[in-house]
């Protein structure tokens, strides 16, 4: 950009000296060049010629060039804390506390193309590989589709789901995300808003694999290896009722609703058409891939359908948020249907949450309006602002979340867990944060492997972000 402005001025200057001065008439009313102009009138060709050359730098500069690639990334660093009573300890065991990268992300994104883009993004939080993350191409500004994706991506359903995990408010998704959706898959998606983006709108298509909920460690490979799968579909449709235009989204309210069918896979353990719902308490320290390993350590899922025989479920979700000055609100509730095989009656698992945020120090929540979903939260004045000679205070915001998901139904017992979380939040930057929880998580109904009762477990965490 410097360089551009450095030929512009040069461009400029040359110009104003192609067209020479002249003295002003003399007492015969003629024109007489003096010895200094008749010098730059025979320096007007090269001048010109210098003109032309750097009107042409200036075009090429201001034009793109393809590809491009840019280099983002993140990290978490976690660290947590649990107390149990006697009844969670005795259901769950003795959870352990730890410490360690909840993620670890690097990702390349582009355009190949004025109307194409990509990303290919790796997670390295999890032990001994990375794990593919968001993986795609897009071709934008296409008649009646609007924008297509092809590749692994976050499937179109929830706004929980669909907000960057930068810029979430707690420190995981709620319980309702993790026990029912399906996340990334591979597939195709074409979505679009309104010309005063008030209004988006996003449906897919993707091949189903023996995996229907959300896993911590996402995809391996972003492979799909099965001769039994099938082809899913998502949408979600959202609308805001209120935008305040010249406070820029200070004042707004939100409406969404979602709807996701998928035709379960095989799952490869028993050849069988499975269904499974799990999550864990919104909080996560350890090996995403320890499951099963006793020798590997890591917070445990809390509620489990374990493996059901179905053929297909149904999901549904609505949404409202909404944001008032330095207040905001946002809540979702979520139902799925699962249709059994081998004449056994269907099942229907429901989850929910709303949380609510207050900005101590004045800012709002910010939202786009291009995604329908909250964005990164930018603080009035950075925390120790050297360059700026003053240190401010950054942004300091006070939460709290209620969450909730029932996985009982029928013989399925995979119990009920509700979560009260206060959160703190103080972002020094718009790229940096510190992020405190404390999660009274209640379990309950978790059929005989839980005692009589209720269990409690506390937890405190502890969270620092930097993203680039």
């Amino acid at each position: 950009m410097q360089r551009l402005e450095a030929t512009e001025n040069e461009l400029q200057a040359l110009r104003n000296q192609t067209t020479p001065q002249l003295s002003p008439p003399n007492d015969a009313t003629t024109w007489t060049a003096t010895f200094d102009q008749q010098s730059e009138i025979r320096r007007l060709p090269s001048i010109e010629s210098r003109v032309s050359q750097l009107e042409e730098a200036a075009k090429q500069a201001k034009s793109p060039k393809y590809p491009s690639v840019n280099l983002t990334g993140f990290f978490h660093y976690d660290t947590g804390y649990f107390s149990q009573d006697d009844a969670s300890r005795m259901t769950l065991g003795d959870i352990q506390d730890g410490s360690g990268f909840r993620r670890a992300r690097l990702a390349a994104t582009g355009s190949v193309a004025a109307n194409m883009n990509y990303i290919l993004e790796m997670d390295f939080g999890v032990g001994g590989r990375p794990s593919f993350m968001d993986v795609w191409g897009e071709v934008t500004m296409l008649p009646v589709l609007g924008t297509v994706r092809i590749g692994h991506f976050r499937q179109p359903f929830s706004m929980d789901a669909l907000t960057s995990i930068k810029s979430l408010t707690f420190l995981e998704r709620s319980l309702p995300f993790q026990a029912l959706l399906p996340f990334r898959r591979i597939g195709v998606m074409a979505y679009d808003n309104s010309n005063d983006l008030n209004t988006t709108w996003a449906y897919s298509v993707y091949r189903t694999d023996s995996r229907n909920y959300t896993e911590l460690g996402d995809t391996l490979y972003a492979t799909n290896l099965t001769d039994n799968g099938d082809i899913s579909a998502s949408t979600r449709l959202t609308h805001l009722l209120w935008y305040d235009e010249p406070a820029d989204g200070r004042y707004m309210l939100h409406i969404g609703g979602s709807y996701n069918y998928s035709v379960l896979g095989v799952d490869p353990t028993n050849n069988t058409r499975t269904y499974r719902a799990n999550a864990i308490p919104e909080f996560f320290v350890g090996d995403p891939t320890a499951a099963g390993n006793a020798n590997l350590q890591r917070t445990p899922v809390f509620v489990d359908t374990g493996a059901i025989a179905a053929y297909d479920f149904h999901l549904l979700g609505v949404e409202l948020a909404g944001v008032y000055g330095p207040a905001y609100f946002q809540a979702e509730y979520m139902q799925t249907y699962v249709n059994r095989t081998g004449g056994a009656s269907s099942l229907a698992f429901d989850g929910a949450y709303a949380q609510v945020g207050y900005f101590l120090t004045g800012e709002h929540r910010a939202y786009n309006r291009k995604g329908g979903v909250f964005d990164r939260v930018v603080p009035f004045e950075d925390f120790f602002a050297v360059d700026r000679g003053f240190c401010g205070w950054g942004a300091w915001e006070l939460a709290f979340r209620w969450s909730y998901i029932d996985l009982n139904d029928d013989n399925i017992a995979g119990g009920e867990l509700t979560n009260l979380t206060t959160g703190l939040n103080w972002y020094w930057n718009p790229h940096a944060k510190l992020q405190f929880n404390w999660i009274h998580a209640m379990l309950s109904d978790r059929g005989t492997a839980m005692p009589p009762g209720r269990g409690d477990t506390d937890i405190y965490a502890l969270r620092f972000q930097v993203d680039f």
